[in-house]
């Protein structure tokens, strides 16, 4: 584990970096500094949004069809150690789809079901997958990685968000040569985890940046990515005179 204190200034707008905001309510003048973080996590958790459509001319072997492979799926996630409480099934969907030339005459019937389920070992999540599309899966609707330690982990971003604006604060006041006095204002924002594959979310911060990483991914073959969380602090100082 590390952390990595970076602290990039370039050529953009004074608010950017902290600025001499304006007067408070007891007329002293006011500096303002934000700060950014981002917090990388390994999920702990993997969630398959799953579905199955068959399609045939008789509505009842179909339909049936249908629930024999969904039936299958489930009793092997069940078989292979994923609780009941992971398990989650959607409404059947059926669906009549008329021949080109007619309005009236059924060509074939479609009958869709959905199911998810979530899945602790993300060693498992490969050949969970590779296995239910061999039973009749053929629908992957979405795949989500996630951490059970969301709120603990909220809460180290924010802080790290606050020790990033004090940073800043600090060395611009003893740059410029202003004494800073008591905090007065906080303002904080978090975002909810994204993959840390979306790098453009930022390619273009330029404050004083908090990474912490929590490392070991990267040594894995699965390729599922890290999870991360963002957070920004701005902080209002009254201004000693």
């Amino acid at each position: 584990m590390k952390y990595i204190l970076t602290l990039m200034i370039g050529i953009l707008s004074l608010q950017a970096f902290g600025q001499i905001y304006g007067h408070n309510n007891s007329g002293k003048q006011t500096f303002r500094s934000s700060g950014d973080a981002i917090l990388r996590i390994q999920p702990d958790q993997v969630v398959l949004s799953l579905g199955i459509e068959s399609r045939g001319k008789d509505l009842i072997l179909t339909k049936k069809e249908n629930h024999d492979r969904l039936s299958a799926s489930i009793k092997y996630c069940q078989d292979n150690g994923i609780p009941d409480k992971y398990i989650q099934t959607d409404y059947i969907r059926i669906k009549p789809h008329y021949e080109y030339s007619s309005s009236v005459n059924i060509d074939f019937y479609s009958v869709s079901q959905s199911f998810s389920i979530i899945i602790d070992d993300l060693t498992k999540y490969e050949q969970f997958l590779t296995d239910l599309l061999s039973l009749g899966i053929n629908k992957v609707n979405n795949i989500e990685f996630r951490t059970t330690q969301l709120k603990e982990n909220r809460y180290k971003v924010r802080k790290m968000a606050i020790e990033a604006a004090k940073e800043k604060a600090k060395f611009l006041s003893n740059e410029i040569g202003i004494e800073l006095g008591q905090i007065i204002n906080i303002g904080e924002s978090t975002q909810n985890p994204v993959n840390s594959f979306s790098r453009s979310n930022y390619a273009n911060v330029s404050q004083n940046v908090y990474q912490y990483d929590t490392g070991g991914i990267e040594d894995s073959t699965l390729a599922i990515g890290m999870l991360s969380l963002k957070a920004n602090a701005t902080l209002t100082y009254e201004i000693k005179e």
